[in-house]
C-alpha cells in the first residue's frame, strides 16, 4: 500500500466533462465524455487530487482537433510544472500524446520533471505489454502500470496486482460472454477461451460492448480488441514481437 501517492496530485489529461446541454422532457441536461465526469467524481469523493482540475479543462470547450489537444495539453503543463506529479491517470495514448507534446514544445519529457509512482491507465488493449516500454521511456521505468478496463457504460475491471490483467467488478455488473460453445458466465470461462462480452448495468441489460476477452488463470482477463475476426491475430502477433508470449 502506497498512501504516500495522496501527497501528490494526479495530472489530468482527460476529455472535458462537460461539452454542451441536451433537452430531454422538461429538462435540460448538461453531457460530457466518461473519462472526464469519472475524473471529476474521483476528486470530489476520493483524496486524489487532480491537476488541472476538469473545471479549468471544460472552461477550453469540447473540440477534438490538433489546435484543442495544445490547449489541453499547455494548461496541464503550465498547471503541473512545480507540481509533485505522483499519478498519471486516464487514456493511454493521450498519456503517450503529451511525452510527445512536452518532447516537441518544451525539449524535455514528463519523467525529466516528475517522478511518477504509477500510471492507471486504459482505453486501448496492450497496455502492459505492447505500450509498456513506450509509457516508461515516456514517464520512467519507476512509474508502475496499472491496467483500468471500462467504457462509457461503467468501469468493468482494473488491475489488482502484480499480474498485467484485470479483475472484473463482479460487485457492481452482471457479466456474460458470448464463445464458440455459446454464452455462458463470465466466470465459468476457462484459460485460454476468448468471447465477446456482455455486460448488464443498473440501465443497461445485456449490452454488447462490442469487446473480445481473453480468460487466464481465475480471477483474471485481459481485453484483446474489438470482436472482429483480426483481432486474435492481432493479438498473437503482438505478444510475438514483444516477447510477452501469454504471460501474466
Amino acid at each position: 500500500k502506497r498512501f504516500d501517492i495522496f501527497q501528490g496530485v494526479n495530472l489530468n489529461l482527460n476529455f472535458p466533462s462537460a461539452v454542451g446541454h441536451i433537452q430531454i422532457g422538461n429538462k435540460n441536461l448538461e453531457y460530457g465524455y466518461s473519462s472526464g465526469i469519472y475524473t471529476k467524481h474521483v476528486s470530489t469523493s476520493t483524496p486524489v487530487r487532480s491537476v488541472p482540475s476538469q473545471d479549468e479543462i471544460d472552461t477550453l470547450g469540447g473540440g477534438k482537433t490538433l489546435r484543442d489537444w495544445e490547449a489541453r495539453f499547455d494548461l496541464a503543463y503550465e498547471k503541473c510544472l512545480h507540481e509533485n506529479v505522483t499519478l498519471v491517470g486516464g487514456v493511454a495514448p493521450t498519456a503517450l500524446q503529451f511525452g510527445k507534446y512536452m518532447r516537441r514544445v518544451h525539449k524535455q519529457m514528463p519523467k525529466d520533471i516528475w517522478k511518477v509512482t504509477i500510471m492507471t491507465l486504459g482505453s486501448v488493449p496492450g497496455i502492459n505489454t505492447r505500450l509498456a516500454d513506450d509509457l516508461h521511456i515516456t514517464y520512467g521505468k519507476q512509474a508502475a502500470i496499472r491496467e483500468i478496463y471500462g467504457a462509457t457504460e461503467g468501469m468493468f475491471g482494473q488491475q489488482m496486482d502484480e499480474k498485467r490483467a484485470w479483475v472484473p467488478n463482479y460487485d457492481l455488473f452482471f457479466f456474460e460472454v458470448e464463445t464458440r460453445s455459446g454464452v455462458k458466465m463470465l466466470h465459468e470461462m476457462k484459460a485460454g477461451e476468448s468471447g465477446s462480452l456482455i455486460v448488464s448495468t443498473p440501465i443497461l441489460p445485456r449490452y454488447r460492448i462490442g469487446d473480445r476477452i481473453l480468460a487466464y488463470k481465475a480471477p483474471y482477463f485481459r481485453c484483446i480488441g474489438r470482436d472482429v475476426w483480426s483481432t486474435s491475430i492481432k493479438y498473437a502477433w503482438n505478444e510475438f514481437s514483444t516477447l510477452n508470449l501469454g504471460r501474466l
